[in-house]
Parts: structure tokens; C-alpha cells; sequence
């Protein structure tokens, strides 16, 4: 049995004044509390209680270390209060900014479990693909997918974004499925300009080489919302992170292609002013929707896993 609970015995039977009060509060038996005070006892190489028939009295170790064990049974307790009472005060508005289909996708849908946990708080969500500059629109935490340009920011990186190659039936249908990157020239590719290089699509080699083909196509969108539903309706062939298709890969509207290629995966991360040490909340939502993704399947590849999981069958 562990101390604090032979001490929290101990300090209730010299409390108490009684053996079989303890016990009767504890639903036990007298012997089962007189056996911890002994173990107790064994523990420490001290007698703690002089028992007589009908009453028994502290010795002068078992005073001094009653002593000590209420004082830190009560900071326990304090600690426990304070705890509870500070969970119970996380309020206030958090803004959080974070890219249109993750924020979607996977924050607003968690919303109300969030709020069950923490219901005072009040979130302003701004969604935006583009980049935004926390001081400039007042951004408390933000999540980001990509490498860090702003060296200035503090990160706390949660995982790895995982991307494929995908397209619908239907296109594969009306053009073929390509076998190699270097056949993707001759497909319509769907191009999300929130990249820097929209038309270049990197794989790697079997020696984890970069491999660069230049892709083109007859759509293009700053945002991955439109070019996740313009794939969905055959206009063309993305190159995405798997989490935006999660739910279109399981009913079939898309599915991974070039699969025996691997693609270099995106960190995550939430980022925050260096200058404006977390406060609780923030840390409260950081941890709470880190713990979320990796409970959930779409982002579970994300956690550092080698290869993207097994294409939904075509």
C-alpha cells in the first residue's frame, strides 16, 4: 500500500481516537486498520501508538510525525482546492487562428466536448489559409502546418501532416491513372496557391531523395476548401495533406494514387507571442485538442507515423 494513504489512516485513527471509527468510515475492519498503522510502523522503524485493550495513545515519534504528516496531508488538500478552483476559472475570450479546412474540419466539430470541459471559455476563430501575423489581429494561439518562418514565435510542435497524391473516381475513369510523378504532366492537377511553389510537386526516392515535377492544370484556388471539393467533382488531381480527405476517402469520392511513391510530410504546430508567457487557457486548449488529434483517425497519421495508411480500395 502506498504511504500517503497508511499516513492519511494513521492521522484519522489518532483523529479519531478510535480503530473501528476509521474502519467503519473506511467500510473495512478494525484489523485491516490496525495492520496499516503496523505497516506504517514497519515502514518508518518506529513505534507510533502504545495500544492498550480499549485505547491507545501516540508515543513521542508518533506525535512528532503526526505533526508532520497533517501538515503536509493539509498542503495536499490545498493544493487539490486550488487546483480544482483554478480549472473551474479558466474563462475569458481565446482567439485562435488556424487554416479554413483544419479549423472545419477538426476544431469546430470538437466544440462541444471542449466547451463541456472548459465552459467558460469564449473562442473567436479565425479562419484564414493566409498568413496571420498574431500581433497585428490580436491572435492568442494559432495553429500552422508547414515549417516555421518567424523565428520570433514560440512553437510547440504536436505533430506531422501527412500528404498524398488523390483524385476521384471519376477522373481516373475519363484520363487513366497515372503510375509515376513524371505522368502527371499530362493530367489536369488542381493547384492550391497557398504554396509557394503551387506547380511543383515534391516525392521522394527509395534513398529519400527529392524528386520535383512540374504539374499544371485548369483550376487554382487560394483556399484548400475549394480545391478539396473541385477534386471531389473530377476537375482534376491534388497534392494534399490526407486530413482535408479523410471522410472523402472513406466514401469513395477520392481516393490516393502514386502510392508506391513517398511525399514529405508537413510539420504541425501551435505557435504563440514569446513575449506573453501562455496563460492557462491557452495551455488548457493547446492540450486538450493535441490529446483530441491523436485520438482521431484522420490525424492520427500525423503523430511521426513512417508512411501514409493503406489507400481506401479503388
Amino acid at each position: 500500500m502506498d504511504r500517503l494513504r497508511l499516513m492519511e489512516t494513521f492521522c484519522r485513527v489518532v483523529e479519531s481516537g478510535s480503530f473501528s471509527a476509521v474502519a467503519r468510515e473506511g467500510m473495512t475492519t478494525q484489523s485491516a486498520i490496525s495492520k496499516q498503522v503496523q505497516a506504517l510502523e514497519t515502514l518508518l522503524g518506529a513505534r507510533l501508538l502504545v495500544r492498550s485493550t480499549r485505547s491507545h495513545s501516540l508515543t513521542e515519534a508518533g506525535q512528532l510525525y503526526y505533526e508532520r504528516c497533517r501538515q503536509v496531508l493539509d498542503t495536499l488538500d490545498e493544493a487539490r482546492i486550488e487546483v480544482q478552483r483554478a480549472e473551474q476559472d479558466i474563462s475569458g475570450l481565446l482567439r485562435v487562428s488556424a487554416p479554413s479546412a483544419f479549423g472545419r474540419l477538426h476544431i469546430v466539430p470538437r466544440l462541444p466536448a471542449f466547451y463541456e470541459r472548459y465552459p467558460h471559455i469564449r473562442l473567436d476563430l479565425v479562419l484564414d489559409d493566409a498568413f496571420v501575423d498574431l500581433v497585428a489581429a490580436g491572435v492568442d494561439v494559432a495553429f500552422r502546418v508547414g515549417e516555421l518562418k518567424d523565428s520570433r514565435l514560440v512553437a510547440r510542435r504536436i505533430g506531422n501532416a501527412h500528404r498524398a497524391v488523390l483524385a476521384s473516381p471519376a477522373y481516373l475513369a475519363r484520363h487513366g491513372e497515372p503510375r509515376h510523378p513524371r505522368e502527371l504532366a499530362d493530367h489536369h492537377c488542381v493547384l492550391y496557391t497557398g504554396l509557394a511553389n503551387a506547380n511543383e510537386w515534391t516525392f521522394l526516392d527509395d534513398a529519400g531523395k527529392p524528386l520535383a515535377v512540374r504539374v499544371n492544370g485548369r483550376f487554382q484556388s487560394n483556399t484548400s476548401e475549394a480545391t478539396r471539393q473541385a477534386v471531389c467533382e473530377g476537375l482534376g488531381i491534388s497534392y494534399s495533406t490526407l486530413w482535408i480527405y479523410g471522410a472523402d476517402i472513406r466514401a469513395g469520392r477520392v481516393k490516393p494514387i502514386l502510392t508506391d511513391f513517398r511525399l514529405p510530410s508537413l510539420p504541425l504546430n501551435v505557435v504563440y507571442q514569446p513575449a506573453r508567457r501562455p496563460s492557462l487557457k491557452v495551455n488548457r486548449f493547446v492540450s486538450w485538442f493535441a490529446e483530441a488529434f491523436a485520438q482521431d483517425p484522420d490525424i492520427a497519421q500525423m503523430l511521426d507515423n513512417p508512411a501514409p495508411p493503406a489507400p481506401a480500395p479503388g
